[in-house]
């Protein structure tokens, strides 16, 4: 297991929810130093493979984050069953922007058997729900900006595998692909999560690069080549 994945593997309390609230880039510090070097393509989709599921692993964390909040919110409450909690946990992603429609509902459940307090635990459930897509956020947005700085830096080695002459047009389509779903991440990271890297290279349009001039055969080469 690597430690990125055990860092968030650990999160298990609100005492380590809070480290987490403390520390929010230490996992995407710990996922940096575990990529190492991509210059093929194959080890270039390893290392988007190892991002796109360090990503889905947060909002994997995420309802676990939130589950533990509300069972600790609502110790004492029993208008909000576990599976109940269970369910806005699952679903909390979902209400991303839009707590306000979770703490209605969560009110109308509480006040079939407690009205008197359904506002207050509605509220409880907003809070729970709003701290954990802050922290969703503020641990996602240093993977994210790994994510896109990686792929800028390896643009440059992709456009010229892409454009050299010495290379078979098939490889060098292939490279194209690459270059374009490289820059693609780089402009905007959350595209990873879109599809594996196989997937998305295989939905950019058959392209040929032109040529680098500085790769061109010159007279020398082509004498020699004779």
């Amino acid at each position: 297991m690597s430690g990125a994945q055990q860092l968030l593997d650990q999160v298990q309390s609100l005492t380590r929810i809070a480290d987490l609230e403390a520390e929010p880039r230490a996992y995407a510090e710990h996922l940096a130093a575990e990529l190492g070097a991509a210059s093929t393509i194959a080890e270039l989709d390893a290392r988007d493979e190892r991002l796109r599921l360090a990503l889905a692993a947060i909002d994997t964390a995420t309802e676990r984050f939130v589950r533990i909040r509300l069972d600790h919110a609502l110790a004492a409450d029993t208008s909000i069953a576990a599976p109940t909690r269970k369910v806005f946990a699952a679903t909390v992603l979902s209400y991303a922007g839009k707590v306000d429609v979770l703490e209605t509902r969560a009110r109308d459940i509480a006040a079939r058997s407690a009205p008197a307090t359904s506002d207050q635990i509605a509220a409880m459930v907003g809070d729970a729900a709003r701290r954990t897509l802050a922290l969703r956020d503020a641990v996602r947005e240093p993977v994210l900006g790994l994510t896109a700085r990686l792929a800028g830096e390896a643009v440059p080695a992709a456009d010229t595998t892409a454009r050299d002459r010495r290379l078979d047009e098939a490889t060098r389509r292939t490279w194209s692909a690459v270059r374009r779903d490289l820059e693609a991440i780089a402009n905007q990271p959350e595209s990873i999560t879109t599809a594996t890297a196989t997937v998305r290279r295989a939905a950019w349009p058959d392209q040929l690069d032109d040529p680098d001039p500085a790769l061109e055969p010159t007279f020398a080469d082509l004498l020699e080549m004779d």
